[in-house]
Protein backbone atom coordinates (compact mmCIF):
# COMPACT_ATOMS: atom_id res chain seq x y z
CA UNK A 1 0.00 0.00 0.00
CA UNK A 2 2.84 2.40 0.73
CA UNK A 3 4.46 1.80 -2.59
CA UNK A 4 1.64 3.11 -4.71
CA UNK A 5 1.44 6.25 -2.48
CA UNK A 6 5.10 6.90 -3.05
CA UNK A 7 4.60 6.47 -6.75
CA UNK A 8 1.93 9.20 -6.77
CA UNK A 9 4.12 11.52 -4.75
CA UNK A 10 7.04 10.90 -7.02
CA UNK A 11 4.82 11.59 -10.01
CA UNK A 12 3.60 14.90 -8.55
CA UNK A 13 7.14 15.96 -7.62
CA UNK A 14 8.38 15.12 -11.08
CA UNK A 15 5.52 17.16 -12.64
CA UNK A 16 6.22 20.20 -10.49
CA UNK A 17 9.91 20.00 -11.22
CA UNK A 18 9.25 19.76 -14.94
CA UNK A 19 6.81 22.70 -14.79
CA UNK A 20 9.29 24.86 -12.90
CA UNK A 21 12.00 23.96 -15.35
CA UNK A 22 9.73 24.87 -18.27
CA UNK A 23 8.86 28.23 -16.71
CA UNK A 24 12.52 28.93 -16.10
CA UNK A 25 13.39 28.09 -19.67
CA UNK A 26 10.50 30.28 -20.96
CA UNK A 27 11.58 33.26 -18.83
CA UNK A 28 15.15 32.97 -20.03
CA UNK A 29 13.98 32.85 -23.63
CA UNK A 30 11.70 35.85 -23.10
CA UNK A 31 14.44 37.92 -21.46
CA UNK A 32 16.74 37.14 -24.34
CA UNK A 33 14.21 38.42 -26.90
CA UNK A 34 12.81 41.35 -24.77
CA UNK A 35 15.47 42.34 -22.21
CA UNK A 36 14.87 44.61 -19.20
CA UNK A 37 16.12 48.16 -19.86
CA UNK A 38 16.27 51.58 -18.17
CA UNK A 39 14.90 54.83 -19.61
CA UNK A 40 14.72 58.45 -18.33
CA UNK A 41 11.64 60.58 -18.92
CA UNK A 42 10.70 64.21 -18.07
CA UNK A 43 7.14 64.95 -16.92
CA UNK A 44 5.65 68.43 -16.15
CA UNK A 45 4.35 69.01 -12.62
CA UNK A 46 0.83 70.30 -11.96
CA UNK A 47 -0.20 72.18 -8.79
CA UNK A 48 -3.60 71.11 -7.49
CA UNK A 49 -5.76 71.75 -4.44
CA UNK A 50 -5.06 75.51 -4.14
CA UNK A 51 -7.12 76.73 -1.16
CA UNK A 52 -9.74 79.39 -1.75
CA UNK A 53 -8.65 83.06 -1.53
CA UNK A 54 -4.97 82.15 -1.82
CA UNK A 55 -2.39 82.51 -4.58
CA UNK A 56 0.80 80.61 -5.28
CA UNK A 57 3.60 83.11 -4.75
CA UNK A 58 6.67 80.87 -4.65
CA UNK A 59 6.92 77.68 -6.68
CA UNK A 60 7.85 77.32 -10.31
CA UNK A 61 4.73 76.71 -12.37
CA UNK A 62 6.98 75.15 -15.03
CA UNK A 63 8.56 72.57 -12.69
CA UNK A 64 9.73 69.39 -14.45
CA UNK A 65 10.25 66.05 -12.66
CA UNK A 66 12.65 63.45 -14.09
CA UNK A 67 11.70 59.76 -13.87
CA UNK A 68 13.91 56.69 -14.16
CA UNK A 69 11.88 53.81 -15.58
CA UNK A 70 12.70 50.10 -15.75
CA UNK A 71 10.94 47.42 -17.77
CA UNK A 72 11.00 45.37 -20.95
CA UNK A 73 12.37 47.11 -23.98
CA UNK A 74 9.12 46.66 -25.89
CA UNK A 75 7.21 48.45 -23.11
CA UNK A 76 9.67 51.33 -22.61
CA UNK A 77 9.75 52.07 -26.32
CA UNK A 78 6.03 52.91 -26.22
CA UNK A 79 6.14 55.09 -23.08
CA UNK A 80 5.47 58.87 -23.44
CA UNK A 81 5.25 61.72 -20.87
CA UNK A 82 1.46 61.64 -21.28
CA UNK A 83 1.44 58.18 -19.63
CA UNK A 84 2.41 59.78 -16.29
CA UNK A 85 0.81 62.45 -14.09
CA UNK A 86 2.99 64.42 -11.63
CA UNK A 87 1.10 66.56 -9.10
CA UNK A 88 1.78 68.71 -6.06
CA UNK A 89 -1.12 68.86 -3.60
CA UNK A 90 -1.44 72.37 -2.10
CA UNK A 91 -4.58 71.70 -0.07
CA UNK A 92 -2.69 71.27 3.23
CA UNK A 93 -0.13 74.08 2.73
CA UNK A 94 -0.60 76.90 5.29
CA UNK A 95 -0.60 80.49 3.86
CA UNK A 96 2.37 82.72 4.58
CA UNK A 97 4.77 79.86 5.32
CA UNK A 98 7.18 78.31 2.82
CA UNK A 99 6.56 74.54 2.79
CA UNK A 100 8.16 71.55 1.06
CA UNK A 101 5.54 69.39 -0.63
CA UNK A 102 6.13 65.90 -2.07
CA UNK A 103 5.69 65.33 -5.79
CA UNK A 104 3.32 62.45 -6.48
CA UNK A 105 3.76 60.56 -9.79
CA UNK A 106 1.24 58.05 -11.14
CA UNK A 107 1.82 55.96 -14.30
CA UNK A 108 -0.71 54.31 -16.59
CA UNK A 109 1.63 52.05 -18.58
CA UNK A 110 1.81 48.48 -17.18
CA UNK A 111 5.27 47.00 -17.13
CA UNK A 112 7.06 50.35 -16.73
CA UNK A 113 8.29 50.64 -13.15
CA UNK A 114 9.36 53.97 -11.62
CA UNK A 115 12.64 53.32 -9.83
CA UNK A 116 13.72 56.93 -9.14
CA UNK A 117 12.19 60.44 -9.05
CA UNK A 118 14.06 63.78 -8.99
CA UNK A 119 13.23 66.15 -7.46
CA UNK A 120 11.06 64.39 -4.93
CA UNK A 121 9.80 67.64 -3.33
CA UNK A 122 9.20 71.27 -4.27
CA UNK A 123 9.16 74.38 -2.04
CA UNK A 124 5.99 76.46 -2.28
CA UNK A 125 4.66 79.61 -0.62
CA UNK A 126 1.00 80.56 -0.54
CA UNK A 127 -0.39 83.98 0.35
CA UNK A 128 -3.86 85.31 0.90
CA UNK A 129 -5.53 86.94 -2.12
CA UNK A 130 -6.44 90.54 -1.16
CA UNK A 131 -7.94 93.59 -2.90
CA UNK A 132 -6.90 97.20 -2.28
CA UNK A 133 -8.04 100.58 -3.63
CA UNK A 134 -4.96 102.63 -4.49
CA UNK A 135 -5.44 106.45 -4.76
CA UNK A 136 -4.31 108.25 -7.94
CA UNK A 137 -2.36 111.53 -7.91
CA UNK A 138 -1.55 113.86 -10.84
CA UNK A 139 1.78 115.55 -11.53
CA UNK A 140 1.30 118.62 -13.77
CA UNK A 141 4.33 119.78 -15.74
CA UNK A 142 4.51 123.18 -17.45
CA UNK A 143 1.94 125.96 -17.38
CA UNK A 144 -0.98 127.23 -19.40
CA UNK A 145 -0.50 130.06 -21.90
CA UNK A 146 -0.32 133.67 -20.76
CA UNK A 147 -3.74 135.16 -20.29
CA UNK A 148 -5.28 131.81 -19.36
CA UNK A 149 -6.27 130.26 -16.03
CA UNK A 150 -5.85 126.61 -15.05
CA UNK A 151 -8.68 124.86 -13.18
CA UNK A 152 -8.54 121.92 -10.74
CA UNK A 153 -7.51 118.69 -12.55
CA UNK A 154 -10.17 115.97 -12.77
CA UNK A 155 -9.16 112.26 -12.58
CA UNK A 156 -11.25 109.36 -13.78
CA UNK A 157 -11.00 107.09 -11.87
CA UNK A 158 -9.62 108.66 -8.72
CA UNK A 159 -8.71 105.19 -7.33
CA UNK A 160 -7.51 101.97 -8.95
CA UNK A 161 -8.57 98.58 -7.55
CA UNK A 162 -5.62 96.17 -7.31
CA UNK A 163 -5.95 92.43 -6.50
CA UNK A 164 -3.16 89.96 -5.76
CA UNK A 165 -0.99 88.43 -3.02
CA UNK A 166 -1.21 90.27 0.30
CA UNK A 167 2.57 90.73 0.47
CA UNK A 168 2.71 92.64 -2.83
CA UNK A 169 -0.60 94.50 -2.74
CA UNK A 170 -0.03 95.68 0.83
CA UNK A 171 3.18 97.47 -0.23
CA UNK A 172 1.40 99.73 -2.75
CA UNK A 173 0.91 103.31 -1.52
CA UNK A 174 -0.35 105.40 -4.47
CA UNK A 175 -0.42 105.68 -8.28
CA UNK A 176 0.68 108.75 -10.22
CA UNK A 177 0.01 110.14 -13.71
CA UNK A 178 2.10 112.90 -15.30
CA UNK A 179 0.59 115.47 -17.68
CA UNK A 180 2.39 118.18 -19.67
CA UNK A 181 0.46 121.43 -20.28
CA UNK A 182 2.83 123.04 -22.81
CA UNK A 183 1.20 126.50 -22.83
CA UNK A 184 -2.29 125.08 -23.25
CA UNK A 185 -4.95 127.57 -24.35
CA UNK A 186 -7.99 125.30 -23.95
CA UNK A 187 -9.23 122.50 -21.74
CA UNK A 188 -6.96 119.47 -22.22
CA UNK A 189 -7.88 115.79 -21.77
CA UNK A 190 -5.48 112.84 -21.97
CA UNK A 191 -5.52 109.11 -21.14
CA UNK A 192 -2.32 108.31 -19.24
CA UNK A 193 -0.99 104.96 -17.89
CA UNK A 194 -0.37 105.24 -14.12
CA UNK A 195 2.90 104.48 -12.33
CA UNK A 196 2.63 102.81 -8.90
CA UNK A 197 4.78 103.62 -5.86
CA UNK A 198 5.34 101.65 -2.65
CA UNK A 199 5.34 102.96 0.92
CA UNK A 200 9.03 103.84 0.63
CA UNK A 201 8.34 106.09 -2.37
CA UNK A 202 9.94 103.73 -4.86
CA UNK A 203 8.43 102.64 -8.17
CA UNK A 204 6.60 99.35 -7.62
CA UNK A 205 5.94 96.71 -10.26
CA UNK A 206 2.35 95.55 -10.71
CA UNK A 207 3.19 92.74 -13.15
CA UNK A 208 1.05 89.73 -12.28
CA UNK A 209 -1.44 91.80 -10.26
CA UNK A 210 -5.00 92.40 -11.39
CA UNK A 211 -5.97 96.05 -12.10
CA UNK A 212 -9.48 97.28 -12.85
CA UNK A 213 -8.02 99.81 -15.32
CA UNK A 214 -4.71 100.44 -17.06
CA UNK A 215 -5.28 104.14 -17.85
CA UNK A 216 -6.45 107.26 -16.04
CA UNK A 217 -8.29 110.03 -17.91
CA UNK A 218 -6.96 113.43 -16.80
CA UNK A 219 -8.86 116.62 -17.63
CA UNK A 220 -7.34 120.03 -16.93
CA UNK A 221 -9.82 122.93 -17.40
CA UNK A 222 -8.22 125.96 -19.10
CA UNK A 223 -10.04 129.27 -19.55
CA UNK A 224 -9.11 132.71 -20.84
CA UNK A 225 -8.50 135.24 -18.11
CA UNK A 226 -10.54 138.43 -17.96
CA UNK A 227 -9.05 140.98 -20.36
CA UNK A 228 -7.19 138.39 -22.40
CA UNK A 229 -8.33 136.58 -25.55
CA UNK A 230 -7.01 134.86 -28.68
CA UNK A 231 -8.10 136.73 -31.80
CA UNK A 232 -7.73 135.66 -35.43
CA UNK A 233 -5.41 137.70 -37.65
CA UNK A 234 -7.06 139.19 -40.76
CA UNK A 235 -4.56 140.04 -43.51
CA UNK A 236 -5.41 143.21 -45.46
CA UNK A 237 -3.93 143.79 -48.94
CA UNK A 238 -4.32 146.30 -51.75
CA UNK A 239 -3.70 146.21 -55.49
CA UNK A 240 -3.60 143.37 -58.00
CA UNK A 241 -0.78 141.14 -59.31
CA UNK A 242 0.76 141.81 -62.69
CA UNK A 243 -1.33 140.99 -65.79
CA UNK A 244 -1.38 137.24 -66.40
CA UNK A 245 -0.93 136.45 -62.68
CA UNK A 246 -3.41 135.77 -59.90
CA UNK A 247 -3.48 135.86 -56.11
CA UNK A 248 -3.64 132.23 -54.94
CA UNK A 249 -3.77 132.53 -51.14
CA UNK A 250 -3.07 134.82 -48.21
CA UNK A 251 -2.34 133.44 -44.71
CA UNK A 252 -0.92 134.55 -41.37
CA UNK A 253 1.50 132.60 -39.19
CA UNK A 254 0.44 132.25 -36.41
CA UNK A 255 -3.23 132.50 -37.42
CA UNK A 256 -4.15 134.14 -34.09
CA UNK A 257 -2.57 136.35 -31.42
CA UNK A 258 -3.23 136.88 -27.71
CA UNK A 259 -4.52 140.39 -27.05
CA UNK A 260 -4.97 142.22 -23.75
CA UNK A 261 -7.27 145.07 -22.81
CA UNK A 262 -10.43 145.97 -20.98
CA UNK A 263 -12.73 142.91 -20.90
CA UNK A 264 -15.62 144.65 -22.66
CA UNK A 265 -13.35 145.98 -25.40
CA UNK A 266 -11.63 142.62 -25.86
CA UNK A 267 -15.00 140.85 -26.12
CA UNK A 268 -16.15 143.26 -28.87
CA UNK A 269 -13.04 142.61 -30.94
CA UNK A 270 -13.71 139.92 -33.57
CA UNK A 271 -10.27 139.84 -35.18
CA UNK A 272 -6.99 141.71 -35.43
CA UNK A 273 -6.27 143.35 -38.80
CA UNK A 274 -2.86 143.95 -40.35
CA UNK A 275 -1.79 147.16 -41.99
CA UNK A 276 -2.42 146.98 -45.78
CA UNK A 277 0.13 145.07 -47.86
CA UNK A 278 0.56 146.27 -51.46
CA UNK A 279 0.69 143.46 -54.05
CA UNK A 280 0.44 145.69 -57.14
CA UNK A 281 2.34 144.29 -60.12
CA UNK A 282 3.79 141.28 -58.25
CA UNK A 283 4.69 138.16 -60.22
CA UNK A 284 5.91 135.78 -57.47
CA UNK A 285 5.05 134.62 -53.94
CA UNK A 286 6.63 136.31 -50.96
CA UNK A 287 6.65 136.43 -47.17
CA UNK A 288 6.99 139.44 -44.90
CA UNK A 289 6.47 140.47 -41.29
CA UNK A 290 3.09 142.09 -40.69
CA UNK A 291 2.35 145.14 -38.60
CA UNK A 292 -0.86 144.74 -36.59
CA UNK A 293 -3.40 147.55 -36.72
CA UNK A 294 -4.58 147.40 -33.07
CA UNK A 295 -7.44 149.48 -31.71
CA UNK A 296 -6.58 151.95 -28.98
CA UNK A 297 -6.41 150.22 -25.61
CA UNK A 298 -5.62 146.78 -27.10
CA UNK A 299 -2.07 145.45 -26.83
CA UNK A 300 -0.20 142.24 -27.60
CA UNK A 301 2.97 140.71 -26.23
CA UNK A 302 6.10 142.34 -27.60
CA UNK A 303 7.53 139.05 -28.81
CA UNK A 304 4.44 138.09 -30.86
CA UNK A 305 5.59 138.29 -34.48
CA UNK A 306 3.14 137.62 -37.30
CA UNK A 307 4.43 136.58 -40.73
CA UNK A 308 2.18 137.00 -43.78
CA UNK A 309 2.49 134.47 -46.62
CA UNK A 310 1.17 135.64 -50.01
CA UNK A 311 1.13 133.15 -52.88
CA UNK A 312 0.99 134.44 -56.45
CA UNK A 313 1.06 132.22 -59.54
CA UNK A 314 0.74 132.69 -63.30
CA UNK A 315 -2.66 132.14 -64.86
CA UNK A 316 -2.56 128.90 -66.84
CA UNK A 317 -4.37 128.88 -70.18
CA UNK A 318 -4.25 127.54 -73.72
CA UNK A 319 -3.32 129.28 -76.96
CA UNK A 320 -3.66 128.17 -80.60
CA UNK A 321 -1.05 128.76 -83.32
CA UNK A 322 -1.19 128.00 -87.07
CA UNK A 323 2.27 127.30 -88.47
CA UNK A 324 3.61 126.36 -91.91
CA UNK A 325 5.88 123.31 -91.50
CA UNK A 326 9.57 123.53 -92.40
CA UNK A 327 11.10 120.62 -94.31
CA UNK A 328 14.31 119.26 -92.82
CA UNK A 329 16.67 117.11 -94.83
CA UNK A 330 15.08 117.49 -98.29
CA UNK A 331 17.54 116.08 -100.82
CA UNK A 332 19.36 118.35 -103.27
CA UNK A 333 17.44 118.93 -106.50
CA UNK A 334 14.17 117.62 -105.05
CA UNK A 335 10.93 119.49 -104.56
CA UNK A 336 8.06 118.69 -102.18
CA UNK A 337 4.39 119.45 -101.71
CA UNK A 338 2.94 119.52 -98.14
CA UNK A 339 -0.77 118.91 -97.61
CA UNK A 340 -2.26 120.63 -95.69
CA UNK A 341 -0.18 123.77 -95.92
CA UNK A 342 -0.46 124.66 -92.20
CA UNK A 343 -0.53 122.74 -88.90
CA UNK A 344 -2.68 123.80 -85.95
CA UNK A 345 -0.80 123.68 -82.61
CA UNK A 346 -2.49 124.10 -79.19
CA UNK A 347 -0.14 125.06 -76.33
CA UNK A 348 -0.85 125.12 -72.58
CA UNK A 349 1.12 127.14 -70.06
CA UNK A 350 1.45 130.40 -68.14
CA UNK A 351 -0.44 133.23 -69.79
CA UNK A 352 2.51 135.72 -69.66
CA UNK A 353 4.77 133.21 -71.38
CA UNK A 354 2.25 132.39 -74.10
CA UNK A 355 1.63 136.10 -74.74
CA UNK A 356 5.36 136.72 -75.17
CA UNK A 357 5.88 134.05 -77.86
CA UNK A 358 6.90 135.31 -81.33
CA UNK A 359 6.64 133.59 -84.71
CA UNK A 360 10.04 131.94 -84.44
CA UNK A 361 9.31 130.50 -80.97
CA UNK A 362 6.72 128.01 -82.24
CA UNK A 363 8.29 125.98 -85.03
CA UNK A 364 6.78 122.98 -86.84
CA UNK A 365 9.18 120.76 -88.77
CA UNK A 366 8.89 117.68 -91.00
CA UNK A 367 11.85 115.32 -91.15
CA UNK A 368 12.28 114.04 -94.74
CA UNK A 369 15.95 113.17 -94.45
CA UNK A 370 16.89 110.34 -96.78
CA UNK A 371 13.48 110.21 -98.50
CA UNK A 372 13.36 109.91 -102.31
CA UNK A 373 10.56 110.70 -104.75
CA UNK A 374 7.17 109.49 -103.56
CA UNK A 375 4.27 110.33 -101.23
CA UNK A 376 4.74 110.02 -97.44
CA UNK A 377 2.69 110.49 -94.26
CA UNK A 378 4.88 112.27 -91.71
CA UNK A 379 4.14 113.31 -88.11
CA UNK A 380 4.94 117.00 -87.48
CA UNK A 381 7.36 117.91 -84.73
CA UNK A 382 6.69 121.00 -82.63
CA UNK A 383 9.52 122.89 -80.93
CA UNK A 384 8.70 125.50 -78.25
CA UNK A 385 10.84 127.30 -75.64
CA UNK A 386 11.43 125.43 -72.39
CA UNK A 387 9.49 127.86 -70.21
CA UNK A 388 6.81 125.67 -68.68
CA UNK A 389 4.90 125.27 -71.95
CA UNK A 390 3.14 122.01 -72.80
CA UNK A 391 2.03 120.93 -76.29
CA UNK A 392 -1.58 119.87 -75.83
CA UNK A 393 -2.48 118.90 -79.42
CA UNK A 394 -1.24 118.91 -83.03
CA UNK A 395 -3.76 118.91 -85.90
CA UNK A 396 -3.45 117.06 -88.10
CA UNK A 397 -1.36 114.44 -86.37
CA UNK A 398 0.21 113.52 -89.74
CA UNK A 399 0.59 115.44 -93.03
CA UNK A 400 1.15 114.26 -96.61
CA UNK A 401 4.51 115.10 -98.17
CA UNK A 402 4.93 114.40 -101.92
CA UNK A 403 8.55 114.50 -103.14
CA UNK A 404 9.58 114.56 -106.80
CA UNK A 405 12.47 115.49 -109.07
CA UNK A 406 12.06 118.69 -111.16
CA UNK A 407 11.64 118.37 -114.97
CA UNK A 408 13.08 121.03 -117.31
CA UNK A 409 11.03 122.58 -120.16
CA UNK A 410 12.34 124.61 -123.12
CA UNK A 411 9.31 126.79 -123.34
CA UNK A 412 8.86 127.40 -119.65
CA UNK A 413 5.57 125.47 -119.75
CA UNK A 414 5.19 121.99 -118.22
CA UNK A 415 4.49 119.56 -121.04
CA UNK A 416 4.25 116.43 -118.87
CA UNK A 417 1.39 117.62 -116.63
CA UNK A 418 -2.15 118.52 -117.52
CA UNK A 419 -1.97 121.32 -114.95
CA UNK A 420 0.36 124.31 -115.25
CA UNK A 421 1.92 126.03 -112.25
CA UNK A 422 4.79 128.28 -111.32
CA UNK A 423 7.53 126.34 -109.45
CA UNK A 424 10.40 127.34 -107.22
CA UNK A 425 13.09 124.68 -106.92
CA UNK A 426 15.28 124.07 -103.89
CA UNK A 427 18.08 126.09 -105.51
CA UNK A 428 15.82 128.89 -106.81
CA UNK A 429 14.60 129.87 -110.29
CA UNK A 430 11.20 129.91 -111.98
CA UNK A 431 9.46 129.17 -115.23
CA UNK A 432 9.40 125.37 -114.83
CA UNK A 433 6.44 123.04 -114.33
CA UNK A 434 6.55 121.26 -110.93
CA UNK A 435 7.52 117.66 -111.46
CA UNK A 436 5.26 116.69 -108.56
CA UNK A 437 2.29 117.43 -110.80
CA UNK A 438 3.60 114.92 -113.35
CA UNK A 439 4.26 112.41 -110.54
CA UNK A 440 0.71 112.61 -109.22
CA UNK A 441 -1.24 113.33 -112.43
CA UNK A 442 -2.26 109.73 -112.80
CA UNK A 443 -3.26 109.27 -109.17
CA UNK A 444 -5.97 110.59 -106.88
CA UNK A 445 -5.78 114.35 -106.37
CA UNK A 446 -6.79 116.32 -103.33
CA UNK A 447 -8.11 119.88 -103.54
CA UNK A 448 -4.86 121.21 -102.03
CA UNK A 449 -2.70 119.42 -104.60
CA UNK A 450 -4.89 120.72 -107.37
CA UNK A 451 -4.41 124.28 -106.13
CA UNK A 452 -0.67 123.70 -105.93
CA UNK A 453 -0.38 122.49 -109.47
CA UNK A 454 -2.49 125.40 -110.76
CA UNK A 455 0.03 127.85 -109.34
CA UNK A 456 -1.57 128.88 -106.06
CA UNK A 457 0.87 127.05 -103.70
CA UNK A 458 4.58 126.49 -104.01
CA UNK A 459 6.61 124.22 -101.64
CA UNK A 460 10.31 124.47 -101.22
Amino acid sequence: MNRPRRSVLEYVASFLLAFALAVFIWLNATRTEDPIQTRFLEVPVSFVGLPADTVLVSGDQDTIVQLRLEGPRSVLQEVTPEDFVATVDLSQVPPGQETSVEINVVGSQPGATISFITPEQVDVLLEQQVTKRVPVEVDLRGTVARGHTQGEPLLEPGEITVSGPAGRVGQLDFAQVTMFLNNAVETTTESIPPIFYDQQGRVASVTGLQLDTNEVVVTVPVEESAGFADKLVTVVWTGEPAPGYRLLSVSADPPSVLVEGRPAQVNRLTSVRTEPIDITGLTSSFQQAAILDLPEGITTEADQNVMVNIEIEPILTTSTYNRTPDLIGLGSGLEAVVVPEQVRVVLFGPLPVLDSLVEEDVRVTLDVFGLGPGSYSIEPRVDVPDRGIEVRSIQPTAVTVAIAEPEASTGGIASASPLAATRTTRSGGSGLSPAICTLLSSGTWSLDLAKLCTGRQIAR
